[in-house]
């Protein structure tokens, strides 16, 4: 039977989702969680690649199993198996036909900016402390230049595996919560770096130092512009949208 499992992850010790020889890995400690659970080899499918200190709260993962176990006792099964910084939120049973990254129909990430003068030992490893002031209005200004769809070829890394630069970008939310900035970013799907690459440059918006025109005219170019990437312990996998009625839960702030 095809199995959906939904994990909930501290990023800050995994080198990422995917498998890599001699490096620590989601991917590695579910596998060995899931054969340990049921006595059998299991190849999971991912829904994306997070890189090395990336979050996530909903990551759906699928894959084929033999088990006797109830689909939705699966989740709690295996969460004796996981370590403190994995663990499974829920399990369902899907059509064979299901997969993980390939019926993904839209994304959602997270960005967290911790806005004060002095760092936080809190929430080191979870939002990136900025010290400079950010207009919030101005950020909110550029965002609407990336809704709709758009090449995004001037907004990803070397190292994208997607051949399909085509993304439709269908909301971006920018709200304060405390001394916490957080950028909701919803779109079709993501290049690789995208979601730290437009978080960059809505930064940048919020110092003046870019505007929508300049948004504009890399969409025009396709060259890559001048914002950083942001560091990766400020983005959150926030959900992954299916075709089954998903697309209207909320997302959950930090705080």
């Amino acid at each position: 039977m095809k199995i959906l499992l939904y994990l909930e992850y501290d990023g800050t010790d995994f080198h990422g989702f995917q498998r890599q020889n001699d490096q620590r890995t989601v991917q590695e400690e579910l596998e060995k969680a899931l054969h340990k659970l049921f006595k059998e080899e299991i190849k999971i499918s991912g829904s994306s690649r997070t890189d090395a200190g990336v979050h996530a709260r909903s990551y759906p993962v699928s894959f084929e199993t033999s088990t006797t176990i109830p689909p939705h006792k699966i989740a709690v099964a295996l969460n004796r198996y996981l370590p403190r910084d994995l663990k499974a939120q829920e399990s369902m049973l899907m059509p064979d036909d299901f997969d993980a990254r390939f019926s993904a129909k839209g994304k959602t990430y997270s960005y967290h900016f911790l806005r004060r003068q002095n760092p936080s030992a809190l929430y080191r490893n979870y939002a990136y402390h900025i010290r400079v002031s950010l207009d919030v209005e101005k950020m909110k200004e550029a965002s609407i230049a990336f809704l709709g769809l758009n090449d995004f070829s001037g907004f990803k890394t070397q190292g994208s595996t997607d051949p399909n630069p085509l993304k439709e970008m269908r909301e971006i939310s920018i709200i304060e919560n405390g001394d916490f900035l957080i950028i909701y970013i919803t779109a079709s799907g993501f290049l690789y770096n995208m979601a730290r690459i437009i978080a960059g440059t809505l930064f940048d918006a919020g110092t003046g130092k870019v505007t929508s025109a300049d948004i504009l005219e890399i969409f025009k170019t396709g060259i890559r512009g001048k914002s950083m990437v942001l560091p990766a312990r400020g983005l959150y996998l926030e959900k992954v949208f299916y075709d089954n009625g998903n697309e209207s839960e909320d997302v959950v702030n930090i705080k």
